[in-house]
């Protein structure tokens, strides 16, 4: 289960912090994933005669699902936004971000004002983690733009909603 907001720390007012440990929250998911990648490297390794292909291929794949693995720590602040998993930190200053969705399950920041595929590569999710309200009102006390309401997640309507953030901008 995703575990609540932590405690602000002194000299942080205004921050957010909260951590998601999907494969905790899902842990049957995560047996069989784990389970799959075994037979994944057993079958690879057997079929080609490469023990190393057959080591390789599996721990490519954990790392394309490494988000679900391992426990991810966000933390939004006045001026930026982090993101920590595996001993990585990503930063990215609110002043870069356009444009945020939301869906059931969390919000996607983006840096472009309209939708692009290169979007993907360059927004960052936040779940909500059991803080969807504050997580909202903290995205839209800092973007200078609307948040869209992106709908269910599979149901064809995206963008059916908008929610105007707090301070929208001017000339858009």
């Amino acid at each position: 289960m995703a575990e609540p907001e932590r405690s602000v720390p002194p000299g942080a007012a205004g921050s957010l912090e909260w951590s998601v440990w999907p494969a905790r929250e899902k842990p049957w998911a995560a047996a069989v994933l784990l389970a799959s990648l075994v037979v994944l490297g057993v079958v690879i390794a057997h079929g080609t005669g490469d023990r190393v292909l057959g080591v390789a291929a599996p721990l490519f794949v954990l790392g394309s699902v490494g988000s679900f693995i391992a426990k991810t720590e966000y933390r939004l602040t006045p001026d930026a936004i982090e993101v920590r998993t595996l001993g990585v930190v990503r930063t990215r200053p609110w002043a870069e971000m356009r444009r945020a969705t939301l869906d059931r399950n969390g919000v996607f920041l983006s840096p472009f004002e309209k939708r692009s595929w290169l979007e993907a590569y360059r927004g960052v999710r936040l779940p909500f983690g059991g803080n969807r309200d504050r997580v909202v009102a903290f995205v839209e006390s800092k973007l200078k733009t609307s948040v869209e309401d992106g709908g269910e997640p599979g149901s064809g309507r995206r963008g059916q909603g908008r929610r105007k953030a707090s301070a929208p901008s001017a000339g858009r």
